[in-house]
């Protein structure tokens, strides 16, 4: 593995969060990003099995596609983040988040913060929450799944017209793995 800049490449991914949707407390969403084309869990002759290592991950909320803030009379409070746990379904307002999906302690866990809006519980921080969960330079998440998930719950349902958007942008490294640390993987990331 290297976070270096000739080995280091970008995925970033954007989604609405519907006022209308998530108006109310304990609504819950996942919305997927397709990584098959980075990662190959299975090995081929002397071919090793490829992960794709997530080293940061670097978010914006924003109150528009143009990527501002939300306006200052907003309200809300949602905890949001990414994971490779699978799940039946996907979308918003899914209701398929379980108990501790959004806790650090989560083996499935990639990154987690938590945002309010301007009006609700204080401190409000702009266009950044407080994150609970990062992935590091030196110990990156390495994904064996095809899939990754854009995770939200509201806590505090969003008062406003105005929707609330969320963009990643991850820096990533394909990996090869030798066939122990593949099958733990594989175990660990499977819920």
């Amino acid at each position: 593995m290297a976070y270096n800049l000739k080995d280091v490449f970008y995925i970033g991914a954007t989604h609405e969060y519907l006022a209308s949707t998530y108006g109310s407390a304990s609504i819950q969403g996942n919305i997927p990003i397709d990584i098959s084309a980075y990662v190959d869990p299975i090995a081929k002759g002397r071919a090793r099995g490829q992960g794709l290592a997530i080293y940061k991950v670097h978010y914006q909320v924003s109150g528009d596609t143009a990527g501002g803030p939300q306006d200052g009379g907003d309200g809300g409070a949602v905890t949001f983040g990414l994971t490779v746990k699978p799940y039946a379904d996907s979308g918003d307002n899914s209701g398929e988040l379980n108990s501790g999906d959004l806790m650090v302690s989560s083996d499935l866990a990639i990154f987690l913060c938590q945002y309010n809006a301007p009006v609700t519980i204080p401190p409000y921080n702009g266009m950044k929450g407080t994150e609970l969960l990062q992935p590091s330079t030196e110990v990156p998440y390495v994904c064996v799944r095809d899939t990754i998930f854009q995770i939200i719950q509201s806590f505090v349902g969003l008062t406003s017209s105005d929707n609330l958007y969320i963009s990643y942008r991850l820096e990533c490294a394909l990996v090869t793995l030798d066939t122990a640390t593949l099958n733990q993987l594989l175990r660990t990331q499977t819920a």
